[in-house]
């Protein structure tokens, strides 16, 4: 009977062992890198895409862009790549009036990013100007990724983004449709 209880005692603490190894494997194993989670986010909200949009709000003295004091229009397109690049072509229009170029540059504006998308589909997007990364927007994704509602963040400036519409469903060949 002892041997036998031995053995049990053994393949208790092997049993044990085994499930303890299973669980430190577990916690210690790297999980998904950021990278691939929102990769995951954007693809299961549907993201992918160029987006056109109308934008309308008020540009306050000092703000951000060195845009003129008044009310501001906006439309363009903004592309979403699969890893949450991001490209936006816009006009602006202050007080009825176009916003000119900056030297060096044309019409329409354009801006680069990177947008975090979450599992929610709710996102938030930083954009690059001259080398210089600023809070950009946020918003959330909608209607199976075919519309945007998102809002600016960029101190002075306070925009709504409207009718903002899914026109092309694929970037870089990547059709996420």
């Amino acid at each position: 009977m002892n041997k036998r209880m031995s053995r049990l005692g053994v393949s208790i603490v092997a049993l044990l062992l085994a499930g303890a190894g299973a669980i430190l494997f577990a916690a210690l194993r790297p999980g998904p890198t950021r990278a691939a989670a929102l990769m995951s986010a954007i693809t299961a909200c549907r993201a992918v895409g160029t987006y056109g949009y109308s934008a309308f709000g008020y540009t306050y003295d000092d703000n951000l862009l060195g845009l003129p004091v008044g009310y501001v229009t906006s439309n363009g397109t903004l592309t979403m790549s699969p890893s949450g690049e991001l490209t936006i072509k816009e006009y602006e229009v202050v007080n009825g009036q176009l916003v000119p170029a900056p030297p060096g540059t044309s019409q329409p504006f354009t801006f680069t990013g990177q947008a975090t998308v979450n599992s929610d589909c709710t996102f938030s997007a930083d954009l690059t100007m001259e080398g210089t990364t600023i809070p950009g927007f946020v918003g959330v994704i909608v209607d199976n990724g075919n519309q945007v509602r998102a809002m600016t963040v960029i101190p002075g400036i306070q925009v709504s983004y409207v009718s903002t519409v899914k026109v092309h469903p694929t970037t870089s060949g990547n059709n996420q449709q």
